[in-house]
């Protein structure tokens, strides 16, 4: 009765073992769900999978693979062995201890032979008591591995990964499994369902890492085509979207280098170089919207060609009226050198007064109070038109003209050599020549000037559409904030200094100097370094940039680093920049 008794409650201590032992492994598996379930790198929870497997089954041994993109090989992504005293990580090797299994071979059949791929092919768990021993399978390369490094693989569990709609995309496989002594011994078949469970939530992990990855490669791609779509847009602009992030990031690196200066304390995450990358590609993305005529404007009378071509016409007209008026005087009787030189006057004349015009039409410098007074009496001679101008004008273009106007331009008669016609107003632009050729400095007029400033704005507005993740929510103020300056004299917000973290002011000072030294600009010719590096530092001195950021840019090297590897040769030439640091009285 006793014996009886004592065997009832060594039975019920057994079973006690077992449950505790089963609640264990699932107290286990939850922990390591939620742990896979974590944000996390690919190796980090590739190590966390293989260290849960060893650790329920006490193998020596076990490596990881992934199923590649066309799912035509296995790719080796972890292995690791005790006795061996190994851990190897694929990318960080020295050497590729495994090279990719292929799941199929030359003529498209199905590869067996391995346990590897066989697992994959079939999605079956293989469950192996000595590699040696079984049948089935090829363990040729095993065994070269036991004889190159002197181990014995003798038990494997091999299993498959599954991600949620049953697709294999990797095998987990363990070898040589121990008792508690250390003794090589087979892989228990109970324990076999707690590792398919731990190789489902590994499956799931991986695959949920895969999507965030391919999601973040997505939106990067988008981003980098909408910048390259920008830059194609404007063969005058071809490249600042894809240079700005350049010069940003070498700024920015500075930045973090700085181990003694201002920014010793600082420092990006890997999500925060992300969000400077993604903003610098997007802060110009509102061009998208802006005219083609106002992006392409390289001189005053450019609309979509450049209508000084007309205004040299009717110079030219000029000139041949003068030379019919002193051969009609010849025919008259009068003087005949009297009449030459007169005609030699008007065309030089005429001559003086297009190279004024033309030379204002460049816009590359300002525009005196006298030149403008000299170009509206220029305008105000006239010329004689004979032929109809509402002739092959577009069916918009008609639309504009009311029946009187249309009438006017029928009629022939004298014009003005320049003129602002009514007609030339629409679509919120004056296309007007006189009003064109005023403009003061550079080629743009006051509402053309409005509408580059305004791309800032509508790149604000398109980015602020966007649903951000917590990591990213800044990208709507780096972008859009590159045309801002310290002192608020920037646009669109007028904020200043102490409204922008150092990114904004990286943004800012990497806009500039990318477009300072661009060679594609038509209103410009290409600068040099050290006439870049003199505008930046003017624009320090007034208060516009920032002058610790400036001064990093310089005792960094950084723009000499970008002047080596982007800018021509002729461009980079020396810059003394002790002349441009400010010295610290502290």
């Amino acid at each position: 009765m006793a014996r009886e008794r004592d065997g009832a409650k060594n039975h019920q201590k057994d079973v006690t073992q077992v449950r505790n032992t089963e609640a264990n492994y699932l107290a286990e598996l939850v922990e390591l769900g939620i742990a896979l379930s974590a944000q996390q790198g690919r190796e980090e929870l590739n190590q966390k999978i293989l260290m849960a497997a060893r650790n329920f089954t006490n193998a020596d041994g076990g490596s990881l693979y992934v199923v590649n993109q066309d799912e035509s090989e296995l790719h080796f992504r972890i292995m690791v062995n005790d006795t061996l005293e190994t851990f190897f990580v694929s990318g960080r090797e020295t050497e590729k201890p495994f090279p990719p299994l292929p799941l199929y071979d030359d003529e498209g059949r199905p590869n067996y032979a391995n346990i590897a791929t066989y697992v994959a092919l079939t999605g079956k768990a293989i469950n192996i008591d000595d590699a040696y021993s079984a049948e089935g399978f090829d363990f040729t390369g095993t065994r070269a591995f036991d004889a190159k490094t002197g181990y014995r693989s003798k038990s494997f569990l091999t299993v498959p990964l599954k991600n949620t709609s049953g697709v294999v995309i990797g095998v987990l496989q363990l070898i040589n499994a121990r008792d508690d002594a250390g003794n090589v011994i087979s892989f228990d078949p109970a324990i076999e369902p707690i590792i398919n469970a731990l190789a489902s939530q590994a499956a799931v992990a991986i695959e949920n890492s895969r999507l965030l990855v391919a999601q973040r490669d997505l939106m990067e791609s988008f981003v980098r085509v909408l910048g390259q779509a920008i830059d194609a847009k404007s063969p005058h602009t071809a490249g600042h979207c894809s240079r700005v992030p350049i010069i940003a990031r070498m700024l920015a690196q500075a930045a973090v280098d700085d181990r003694d200066g201002t920014f010793s304390n600082f420092y990006l995450t890997d999500m925060e170089w992300y969000e400077l990358d993604l903003s610098a590609w997007l802060h110009d993305c509102g061009k998208i919207v802006t005219p083609d005529h106002v992006m392409e404007k390289a001189t005053k009378l450019e609309t979509i060609h450049n209508r000084i071509h007309e205004v040299r016409t009717r110079f030219e007209v000029l000139r041949r009226d003068a030379e019919i008026e002193m051969l009609k005087r010849k025919l008259d009787g009068e003087d005949v050198l009297q009449c030459e030189a007169d005609f030699a006057r008007r065309v030089t004349e005429l001559e003086t007064q297009f190279a004024m015009v033309a030379d204002a039409n460049i816009g590359d410098t300002e525009l005196d109070t006298d030149t403008i007074f000299a170009l509206h009496d220029i305008a105000e001679q006239e010329w004689t038109r004979y032929f109809d101008r509402t002739i092959g004008l577009s069916w918009s273009e008609q639309q504009r003209l009311d029946d009187a106007k249309l009438a006017e331009l029928r009629a022939t008669g004298t014009e003005k050599l320049l003129m602002d016609r009514e007609t030339d107003i629409y679509n919120g632009f004056n296309r007007g020549e006189l009003y064109n050729l005023s403009i003061p400095h550079g080629t743009l007029t006051s509402e053309e000037r409005q509408v580059i400033n305004d791309h800032v704005v509508i790149t604000q507005d398109m980015l602020a559409q966007l649903p951000y993740p917590k990591e990213l929510q800044r990208i709507p103020d780096i972008a859009g904030n590159h045309h801002e300056k310290m002192d608020g004299s920037g646009y669109p917000r007028g904020l200043t200094g102490d409204d922008m973290g150092i990114l904004e002011k990286v943004m800012v000072i990497a806009d500039v100097f990318e477009a300072l030294t661009a060679v594609d600009r038509p209103y410009k010719r290409p600068k040099t370094l050290s006439e870049c590096i003199s505008i930046l530092a003017d624009m320090r001195d007034k208060g516009q940039i920032d002058s610790d950021l400036f001064e990093l840019f310089l005792t960094s090297g950084t723009y000499q680093e970008y002047g080596r590897k982007y800018l021509r040769e002729d461009q980079r030439d020396d810059v003394d920049i002790a002349q441009f640091i400010i010295s610290n009285p502290d």
